[in-house]
């Protein structure tokens, strides 16, 4: 009997020490494992910068000044007053999301023959050269165009 308790006591104890090392290393190996993954960020940082560059071009055979309305990079309108046949405004930086628009008209009540005026908004990102992205061009006698675009 007593060889019986001695067999079992050393059986227990070589039992107890792999198991205790097996869980020492398993500890470790997880700990490896684990440590060594990073989660991937769900966050999109969005660092583009955006300028919007509008364009009024008019025709006309009247001395009548035209006006400019715009959305500034802090979405307020604006409002400009030129006498040429071409204007141009670039605003920003912009974000992602920022609706631009323009309208632009002649400044009178009256209908004028061989007037036109077409408007466009250009669009560059992160300092490449501008794209145009909307258009109002017509080759009918008009006194307003509009346009608008959303940079997406």
């Amino acid at each position: 009997m007593i060889y019986y308790k001695k067999i079992n006591l050393g059986y227990s104890k070589l039992i107890l020490n792999l198991c205790g090392k097996g869980f020492i290393w398993m500890i470790f190996f997880l700990g490896v494992t684990l440590s060594g993954c990073e989660k991937e960020s769900t966050t999109v940082e969005n660092n583009d910068e955006y300028y919007v560059k509008y364009i009024v071009n008019s025709q006309t055979i009247y001395s009548a000044s035209r006006t400019a309305r715009i959305k500034s990079e802090n979405n307020s309108n604006k409002n400009f007053t030129f006498n040429g046949s071409k204007w141009e405004m670039i605003v920003g930086p912009v974000q992602k999301g920022f609706h631009s628009s323009i309208d632009a008209s002649y400044d009178t009540a009256q209908t004028l023959a061989r007037t036109y005026i077409d408007v466009e908004i250009h669009v560059s990102k992160n300092n490449v050269p501008f794209a145009l992205k909307a258009n109002n061009n017509s080759t009918d006698v008009r006194m307003s165009a509009s346009t608008n675009y959303t940079i997406y």
